[in-house]
Order: C-alpha cells, then structure tokens, then sequence
C-alpha cells in the first residue's frame, strides 16, 4: 500500500509554527478521507534520518518548514531535507513542500536522483492575515493528487484555487491577495502530466520503470 511521511515544523518557537502546523493538519485529513496510509514527524524527531531516511518505506513526501534554495530545515536550523542530505530514497518517489525557495536548487537535485513529482517553491513563500487562504492553496495541489488525480489535472486545480481564494481576499484583504499572487506566481508543479498517486514507486513496483521528467 501506498503510504505519505508528513513532515513539519510546529516548534512553539519558530516562526509560523502555526501555520506549518495547519499545512500538516489538512495533509492528514486529505490522506484520511482518501484511505491513504501517514505517518508523521515533527520535532524534536524532524531530521534527516527521520525523514529522508523513513521515505524507503513512503511514496510521497509533504513537508512543511522553513527553506531556502538549497534545502528545508528544522528548528535548530539543521539540514532535514538539502543538497548536501543523502536523498536516493526519493528515487520513484514524489516531495511536496510549503518551504521557501526549495525549488532553486533542491528540486534539481532531487530530479536528478530520480524524483518523478515535485511541488514547491522558487521564491519566499509569504503568509499574512488569515491563513485559511494559504493553507487551502497550498493544499490543493495535494488533495487533489492523492484524490486520484494526475500530475496535469493537479497542477490546473491547484492553480485554479489560487485564483478563488486571490479573488476572495481582493474583496477582504487586498495585501493579503497581492502576497497570494507572489506564491503563485513561485510555485513549481513539476512531474510528468500523466502521473498519478499509484504510479509513485512503492515495494510492489519498485524494479519497475517509470517515466522521467523532461
């Protein structure tokens, strides 16, 4: 069975705690009401061991903390998930992050390790006012891909409840739709537009071959 590791940084004394928390909240309900086996992390357990390390027995990983181009990180700043991490449990698998800037160089990286279906960022990823709204654009990519979804109808969804939820707060908090705007127009949804959940590399298929992203 397919399984999804969620990652995030809920330490009281980091910033945006709450939110990463509410990211990790919503990926738990998302796998719930779609069957999906998780399992979860979050510090002090969120390191590499616990988290590049446990995805030779998960398929997909969410993950939500802060970053930069080079990788994402934990409460103590340690390396969780980088370009200097050991990362070849990825290979077949698919990473999906709420972190700043990881599509720079980590998402590269990753791709040339193998990785078939990335999600995140070439830019800060910005939060203000309410975090509904963010937390539900975030989302929308993951609910809708592990809802049974490909990679190209996941990617239109995800985009398409940027546009609501920028609709929505044009009318409410104007500033809060121009930072919105900012993390659209950073996303990265990469992976070949056919892709699905169950084609993500688990034990069962994990000699087979599988497409490549261009």
């Amino acid at each position: 069975m397919s399984k999804v590791l969620i990652a995030y940084n809920n330490d009281a004394g980091t910033v945006l705690h709450d939110f990463m928390e509410s990211c990790a909240d919503e990926a738990k309900q998302i796998c719930a009401d779609n069957g999906i086996e998780y399992s979860s992390v979050c510090p002090p357990d969120m390191n590499e061991q616990n988290v590049v390390g446990a995805m030779s027995e998960h398929q997909l990983c969410f993950i939500a903390g802060h970053g930069d181009d080079d990788g994402i990180y934990n409460e103590d700043d340690a390396e969780v998930v980088s370009t200097h991490t050991t990362n070849y449990n990825f290979a077949g698998k698919g990473f999906y992050s709420v972190a700043c800037s990881c599509a720079v160089n980590l998402f590269p990286y990753l791709k040339r390790l193998g990785l078939l279906f990335f999600v995140g960022y070439n830019d800060t990823f910005i939060v203000r006012g309410e975090r509904e709204p963010f937390v539900v654009s975030a989302l929308s990519g993951l609910q809708s891909f592990l809802s049974g979804s490909n990679i190209k109808a996941s990617k239109e969804k995800m985009q398409a409840t940027f546009d609501e939820q920028i609709a929505i707060l044009n009318e409410t908090d104007p500033w809060a739709a121009v930072d919105l705007v900012h993390n659209k127009e950073a996303l990265v949804f990469e992976g070949v537009d056919a892709i699905e959940f169950s084609s993500l590399q688990n034990k069962e298929n994990a000699s087979g071959n599988h497409p490549k992203m261009s």
